[in-house]
């Protein structure tokens, strides 16, 4: 795929969120409208969209390919947690703003953005393998998430359970589904199936809406005030897809499969930060902050990531 054609689909998605944004602005879109339409989403749509990436397609990869992603899922993911550590650490960032930047580096925006983006880009092979690859992401984001961004009381221990609390979600489930259909090598191009996939196409449409809309909310000018965000969102959308590009491209033979884990790893910063410092006390200004400007950067960075994985 040129480069031409990755960033016309970014166009695409591009111009979704920009719809979202005018509905915002026209007053189609409101808070109250955009919580129910991310329920359903979340709920909804997104694990149809994952179940129906393995019913609906005839390849599926076989059991030590399946495994072998999980295990690149955990092996990534301490790579990354390590670099979402030490940076904030490092460029002596606020103290009591660093677990909120430790979270912007290491949490990507895979439901949200990931999955459309890489239907988009890659098809439904993509889908699945980001679907088992986000397992440990949905673990991690409500253990190691939660206590990054917590200024709750309490010991480290009870505030890790607090957030575990949360981590059955119908996506995680359904990734789980996924996964178990595609060792058990389970397919349905039947009504089933394609009920799901149709249900499931709603997930792109709905997430750019979404986006657009929560943008449209945001004071531009206070949004881009701040260089730290900057920082965290480089290494959010460059740093941390190149390292894992860099070690793990001579143990992935399938370009396919080292593409989605690389694009996946660049996502924009996680919504779920949003919505973990509201339930938990953290920094929302600056989660918010990261957010929009991640966001946007990531409309060039996820092209140039694409490109690289297919021509390195």
């Amino acid at each position: 795929m040129s480069f031409e054609s990755i960033e016309s689909q970014m166009v695409i998605l591009f111009l979704g969120i920009v719809l979202g944004f005018v509905a915002r602005k026209a007053k189609v879109m409101n808070d109250q409208f955009d919580g129910q339409f991310s329920k359903l989403l979340l709920n909804v749509t997104l694990p149809c969209l994952i179940v129906s990436s393995v019913l609906m397609n005839e390849q599926l990869p076989d059991a030590s390919t399946v495994g072998l992603i999980f295990l690149l899922s955990c092996a990534s993911y301490a790579i990354i947690l390590l670099i979402a550590f030490a940076v904030p650490f490092l460029l002596r960032f606020p103290k009591d703003r660093r677990g909120t930047y430790s979270f912007m580096i290491a949490f990507g925006n895979v439901g949200f953005i990931g999955f459309p983006v890489l239907s988009a880009i890659f098809g439904d092979q993509a889908i699945l393998y980001a679907a088992i690859f986000n397992i440990p992401f949905n673990l991690l984001v409500f253990t190691v998430g939660v206590f990054m961004i917590s200024e709750r009381e309490g010991t480290i221990r009870e505030r890790l359970l607090d957030g575990a609390k949360h981590v059955l979600s119908p996506t995680l489930i359904s990734c789980f589904i996924a996964m178990a259909l595609a060792l058990l090598r389970i397919t349905e191009t039947g009504i089933i199936g394609q009920s799901l996939d149709t249900i499931g196409q709603m997930t792109t449409p709905a997430a750019l809406l979404i986006i657009g809309s929560a943008l449209a909310k945001m004071p531009i000018r206070e949004m881009v005030s701040s260089a730290r965000p900057y920082i965290a969102s480089i290494f959010r959308l460059v740093v941390v897809p190149i390292a894992i590009f860099f070690v793990f491209r001579s143990f992935i033979a399938d370009p396919l499969l080292l593409g989605t884990i690389v694009i996946t790893s660049g996502m924009p910063v996680a919504t779920n930060g949003t919505l973990l410092c509201l339930q938990y006390g953290g920094d929302l200004k600056t989660m918010t902050k990261g957010t929009f400007v991640s966001t946007v950067m990531s409309m060039l960075t996820i092209p140039l990531l694409a490109m690289m994985v297919m021509y390195l």
